[in-house]
């Protein structure tokens, strides 16, 4: 199971956007409460517990180097009962490993993964913002609907990233990464309205090939395609459609596989047929319907042959992406 993100709030030693915490009093939600985080892991000093997921945790930690410079960072640490277990270390190493691959405003960035596969935690950097997921609870709460405009940038910036990772050579060989969990639960907004991608924890890569008839793909099942869903060898073309389903999301804003059991999700996703948002009352441009079902369609090589091709053709359709506007929209469901 991919980690599960609660975006980070700004810390105590951080006062950038004092109006986001670090305790809330206004209408954002208050941090999950979570046990007191150890005095120290290797060279960092854990502040407070971000974040839990199935193989690891997230801690806000200060970084102590030896020539007395400090930053706050994001820990992530594997989680205990899986630091014997071959696949799970294998798995950790190899999301501290591609995060050093890669360089990207919309990929989260690495700052120390030396202890990676040695003592088990890596250090990343610290984004103040909240989840796409729990931006989109929090809007639904209090009555509130992203903006066709801000969605459609959100989506662009992601698609931006996505093309830098399936794009991405290291010493003249081909990564052929595919993230595997493309959703909102992974989209990070920052409090100042920048994007970030995270959570490469069931990424497949050259380095990390998962026969999915064996061991199955990680992943959100909702989010998944339909190849990843029968356990099919995957491409960039099954991050496109994951990218797909998170923006005819954003555009009906409704859950495409809402109330339904685990099981039926994953029949319906393996047959692959997503209905057009029109017929959800979606009352949206008829060729970003087009853009939606293109990037949904069943058939890998009848959607998009890649990410890039998503971002230029959203961006046909709206102006310019403002990160001030989405500071903006942050600060409203926030503040």
């Amino acid at each position: 199971m991919a980690t599960q993100h609660h975006a980070s709030v700004a810390d105590p030693l951080d006062r950038t956007w004092p109006w986001a915490g670090p305790e809330f009093t206004g209408r954002g939600s208050p941090r999950p409460a979570f046990a007191p985080p150890p005095a120290r892991i290797g060279r960092f000093r854990p502040i407070r517990q971000l974040a839990t997921g199935g193989m690891a945790d997230i801690y806000t930690a200060m970084s102590e180097r030896e020539d007395g410079a400090a930053e706050v960072v994001a820990l992530k640490c594997i989680r205990p009962h899986l630091e014997t277990i071959v696949q799970a270390r294998t798995m950790f190493t190899h999301e501290a490993h591609l995060l050093s691959a890669f360089d990207h405003p919309a990929i989260v960035r690495p700052v120390d993964v030396s202890a990676a596969e040695t003592e088990g935690h890596f250090a990343m950097e610290l984004i103040h913002g909240r989840g796409l997921g729990e931006i989109i609870h929090r809007a639904e709460k209090i009555g509130l609907r992203l903006p066709m405009r801000l969605a459609a940038a959100i989506v662009i910036a992601i698609a931006d990233g996505l093309q830098h990772i399936h794009d991405r050579i290291v010493d003249r060989i081909a990564l052929d990464v595919v993230h595997c969990d493309v959703c909102p639960a992974n989209v990070m907004i920052a409090y100042d309205g920048a994007i970030k991608l995270v959570d490469f924890g069931v990424a497949t890569s050259r380095w990390r090939r998962v026969d999915g008839r064996v061991l199955p793909h990680g992943g959100t099942v909702a989010y998944m395609s339909p190849e990843q869903c029968r356990g099919e060898p995957l491409g960039r073309t099954s991050d496109v459609y994951s990218l797909g389903i998170v923006l005819w999301e954003l555009m009906t804003w409704q859950h495409l596989y809402k109330n339904l059991p685990h099981e039926q999700i994953i029949a319906r996703v393996a047959r692959g047929a997503v209905p057009r948002p029109s017929t959800f009352g979606a009352e949206i441009p008829a060729e970003l319907e087009d853009i939606i079902m293109c990037a949904t369609h069943a058939v890998p090589s009848r959607r998009f042959s890649n990410s890039a091709a998503i971002a230029d053709a959203l961006r046909q359709l709206v102006s310019a992406e403002d990160p001030a506007a989405l500071e903006m929209w942050m600060r409203l469901l926030f503040h």
